[in-house]
């Protein structure tokens, strides 16, 4: 009977732990904290004044991280909902403009060009000439 009852706070202690952890983790890694926020706020309105457009859907893990390194900055980034089921969703805009991966940049350039997946903040400055913020 002893034994079951330390086992039992055994398990209860590591899933405390594990939860913790956890905790820790999620709030200590906050979206955009690596970079000046004014500097990420200037990059992304930056971005939508260059003409840059994400297109996305709102299950894409890849464009929830995206939208998480931007953090609170992303409210100035010009994006579009691709999945009909999305708020504000543009899905006959995304299925005219050949949309079919997630996230993908559009930028307002000679060629159109894109970049798809979760690109680097370096990759958009260097697709846009915008000012890279700095890492704290």
């Amino acid at each position: 009977m002893a034994k079951k009852i330390k086992g039992k706070k055994i398990i209860i202690g590591v899933v405390l732990v594990v939860i913790i952890l956890s905790v820790i983790f999620f709030f200590g890694i906050k979206s955009g904290e690596e970079y000046n926020r004014e500097e990420v706020d200037n990059f992304a309105k930056c971005l939508t004044e260059k003409g840059a457009v994400m297109y996305g859907a709102f299950w894409c893990p890849h464009c929830a991280r995206t939208k998480k390194k931007f953090g609170e900055s992303f409210q100035f980034i010009n994006y579009v909902e691709c999945d009909p089921r999305g708020e504000n969703e543009q899905s006959l805009l995304c299925l005219d403009k050949k949309i079919d991966s997630y996230d993908t940049w559009e930028f307002n350039d000679d060629y159109d060009s894109r970049l798809i997946g979760e690109p680097s903040f370096e990759a958009l400055a260097s697709s846009t000439g915008c000012v890279l913020p700095r890492k704290k």
